[in-house]
């Protein structure tokens, strides 16, 4: 069991985007509401259904969370501003209006998402130790994997290698005494996490056309504030290739698993390059052909990294795992995981004044009111 922590009933709201999500939406409703129901404060989920055109808002209109309390609106973004870098913006703010406290937390999740029974609790608990922001660790679903064949599953397990070795060499380099390893590196929309005080600070969530979540890590970074990456705090999310933003993770996905050997690997580097991105360039992304020899190489330095005479005693050994072979770890409690494997960093896709005011419908449901 997860101690309780000084703040454990603090209000929480998660800002949740939905984009034509009628597939995984009622996965990620109610692994929300199970995580909800493990949190001693109120918790707010506040679903932003945006230019849907399937059963999402039918879905959220019916849906009945037993734990949470559900705010959900259906809205039109202007066509200047219609992708997800708004969308998020727009849940975030609204999810912020519902709190008062500077100490409440805002959180963010994806709809094709399901985050674990104790999402909530254990990023409160990284809060709690000083952490300003929280970087969940998102996972594939062991379903979704399968799907995509035997040769997709190997390309993924080779990537899913590489940035585990990367994970650890760049922690070994520049460690960080409030991130220290275990980390991870991955800073995605599946799985946010900051201060509603810091949130105001910062003034609100960026709206960059691509990668809107790695914006929002930044920004929280330009103004001082501490990121944790913990490995405790998981998600599991699809692998699906066809997505809803251009420029996402499913064409990422798509990419690699459709590309030719030889073809350049999409923001993946050798491993000099990928320890120093300021100096990336062209020459040294990697290709599915060349993969192999850069996991050989990054295996190298953590053997030499662990056989120096003054290790960093925040480093400790770690394996190279294929991406399914954590299907079978546990968090705190026992729980049925969907799956495992790394998902890398990749973010998906403003304008002021964003929604039409004359397309929007709004809903509110739920067991837990504010104060219970």
């Amino acid at each position: 069991m997860l101690p309780r922590s000084p703040d454990a009933r603090r209000e929480v709201a998660i800002a949740l985007p939905v984009k034509d999500e009628e597939d995984d939406l009622p996965a990620c409703l109610a692994a929300l509401d199970a995580a909800a129901g493990r949190h001693a404060g109120p918790v707010f989920i506040v679903a932003f259904a945006n230019d849907c055109t399937d059963d999402s808002i039918a879905l959220l209109r019916r849906w009945r969370p037993r734990h949470a309390c559900l705010i959900w609106r259906a809205v039109s973004l202007l066509p200047g501003s219609r992708h997800a870098g708004w969308a998020r913006r727009l849940a975030f703010d609204a999810a912020a209006d519902l709190l008062g406290d500077d100490r409440a937390v805002l959180l963010s999740t994806d709809a094709d998402t399901q985050v674990a029974p104790d999402w909530i609790d254990r990023t409160i608990a990284h809060i709690d130790a000083g952490a300003d922001a929280v970087a969940g660790r998102a996972l594939t679903r062991r379903a979704d994997r399968r799907a995509l064949g035997k040769r997709a599953l190997r390309r993924l397990n080779q990537l899913g290698r590489y940035y585990t070795a990367l994970d650890y060499l760049r922690a070994a380099r520049a460690p960080e005494q409030h991130d220290s390893w275990p980390r991870h590196y991955y800073e995605g929309g599946a799985s946010i996490a900051l201060t509603l005080g810091l949130y105001r600070r910062i003034g609100g969530a960026p709206t960059p056309s691509v990668a809107e979540d790695r914006a929002l890590f930044d920004r929280v970074r330009a103004h001082g504030g501490r990121v944790r990456h913990p490995l405790d705090v998981r998600v599991f999310t699809s692998c699906r290739i066809a997505g809803r933003a251009p420029g996402g993770m499913a064409d990422t996905l798509a990419r690699w698993i459709m590309q030719p050997e030889t073809e350049r690997l999409h923001e993946t580097y050798a491993v000099a390059a990928a320890l120093d991105p300021a100096r990336a360039g062209e020459e040294d992304q990697l290709t599915f052909r060349t993969l192999p020899h850069a996991i050989a190489e990054a295996r190298r330095l953590i053997r030499r990294t662990r056989a120096g005479s003054t290790p960093s005693p925040q480093i400790e050994p770690i394996l190279l795992p294929p991406i399914g072979a954590n299907d079978g770890d546990r968090v705190a409690e026992t729980f049925r995981q969907p799956g495992n494997g790394i998902v890398p960093a990749l973010g998906i896709v403003g304008f002021a004044q964003p929604v039409d005011e004359q397309d929007m419908a709004a809903g509110t449901h739920g067991a837990r009111q504010p104060g219970r």
